[in-house]
């Protein structure tokens, strides 16, 4: 409910142009993207589509009811010629010409209802069985693309948080640098030191302006690829919590991970079905050679009702009336004799389908084992590296203490100074990028294994801080 909330006064704000003043968590940012982002929009009406295959396929297997009712009103004239011979009274004979027209019309009303069933079709049944896999691959392919979405919402926002941090530590570090040039240039006012190590000052402070800058356009990139995902602006984001603990993946044992990819990859399941789907239709494909029953019923009523006029009159006129009643049932065995080649063609073409089908699953399982071990590698060794790189801060923040304490009583020169400023931002920066690549290390890693989930997201928004991504001024 509060989640919701926040998502209303997110709304609120974007149309009175105050966006810059909100701050959005991982959740909100999720819950944005379920709504916007138009690649997880695309999948989900593929999947709708590709359900639908299913019910197709079965379709050939299952009654086909045809009724057709047609209402007629028609109208004939007719011409026609005859003759009448009579005898004549001197025993001769009288040959008359009689110039006849006959108009009818009629009103007709015809009914029929017709029922086809497959008895004996085995094409119709493999391909039902090809259409059930299909449906297997679009759950699968589905849910593949629902945890795609949590890694790149994820990595969207962990950007812009990194870019942040890294941008502070870089205007710190541009802050410090212009300091030592200030002091440093007063140094050699008073004739204290020499002009090179004025030039030397210059040149680390123009770089830290320009690796700023840099820093500038990173963040700026992306803050745009969030935007491009959620369809939205964003202002401030919360921050990863100092307190976010780093720990090694549970279970530790890499076999572990690996069987759980086999077992919940969602990529590999729909390489699987795919397989099983190609490997079913090309059954259906190897099965057109063999003959199909089917079976029909059909029933038919039609009316005539009319009227038919002679001139000159005749007393032999009869009206058009009729009445049908059809009733019929026929069994049908069609045997392809000979078709052009065409179903030996598709059905060594439905094979070859099928074989690379099942070389494209076997890739799948080799890259998806591979991955798995490589991220478990990759979030084991994060793991190491964040502890090294909070330790690396305070070596270098004491290397930077002694450093310029030697250079007060004239045992460090400026350049060492400028060294160790740049080692301690450096090593500021390498800290706070290494607790983010562990978060999307962990994240892709369970995606692997087929675990991740939404569950994901709430855990990790609960290690956000209700506060701007943190400024260094304090560490300068």
């Amino acid at each position: 409910m509060i989640a919701k909330r926040h998502l209303l006064s997110v709304a609120l704000a974007l149309a009175t142009g105050a966006s810059a003043t909100s701050a959005d968590t991982l959740l909100d940012v999720y819950e944005l993207a379920l709504k916007n982002d138009p690649q997880l929009k695309a999948a989900e009406a593929t999947y709708r589509a590709d359900l639908e295959t299913e019910k197709l396929s079965r379709s050939a297997l299952l009654p086909q009811v045809v009724g057709q009712a047609y209402y007629q009103d028609s109208e004939t004239d007719a011409e026609s010629k005859s003759t009448n011979i009579t005898s004549g009274p001197f025993g001769g004979s009288n040959v008359t010409i009689i110039d006849q027209a006959s108009t009818t019309d009629s009103e007709t009303e015809h009914y029929s209802v017709s029922l086809n069933q497959a008895i004996f079709d085995l094409p119709a049944w493999f391909s039902f069985k090809a259409g059930k896999k299909v449906t297997e691959r679009a759950e699968a392919q589905l849910a593949f693309d629902q945890q795609a979405l949590i890694v790149r919402v994820a990595e969207a926002y962990f950007e812009v948080l990194k870019a942040r941090e890294n941008l502070d530590a870089s205007m710190a570090e541009e802050r410090a640098a212009k300091r030592q040039l200030e002091q440093t240039q007063q140094r050699f006012d008073v004739g204290l030191i020499a002009i090179t190590d004025v030039h030397e000052s210059r040149a680390v402070y123009d770089s830290a302006v320009a690796q700023r800058l840099g820093f500038e356009g990173s963040l700026a990139i992306a803050r745009e690829n969030l935007t491009t995902l959620t369809g939205a602006e964003h202002g401030k984001l919360w921050p990863l919590s100092e307190d976010f603990p780093i720990e090694p993946p549970v279970p530790a044992d890499r076999a572990s991970w690996v069987d759980f990819a086999l077992k919940n990859n969602y990529q590999l399941k729909v390489t699987q079905a795919s397989s099983d789907s190609a490997y079913q239709t090309a059954r259906a494909k190897k099965m057109e050679h063999l003959p199909t029953i089917s079976g029909s019923f059909s029933y038919s009523k039609e009316d005539m009702d009319g009227s038919r006029t002679f001139n000159p009159v005749s007393t032999f006129a009869v009206p058009p009336d009729s009445s049908f009643e059809t009733e019929a049932l026929r069994i049908t065995l069609e045997v392809p004799l000979f078709a052009g080649g065409g179903i030996s063609a598709g059905r060594r073409q439905a094979y070859e389908q099928y074989n690379a089908a099942r070389h494209n699953a076997q890739l799948t399982q080799r890259q998806v084992v591979s991955a798995t071990r490589a991220q478990h590698i990759a979030v084991s060794t994060d793991v190491q590296t964040v502890k090294a790189r909070k330790l690396n801060i305070v070596s270098a923040r004491s290397a930077l203490d002694a450093t310029e304490a030697g250079y007060e009583v004239g045992t460090r020169n400026v350049v060492d100074v400028l060294n160790a400023q740049r080692a301690l931002y450096a090593a500021i920066r390498d800290y706070s990028n290494a607790r983010y690549d562990y978060v999307l290390d962990m994240l892709q890693l369970k995606q692997n294994a087929g675990t991740l989930s939404p569950a994901d997201i709430h855990q990790l928004n609960k290690w956000l801080k209700d506060a701007p991504a943190a400024s260094l001024k304090s560490q300068s």
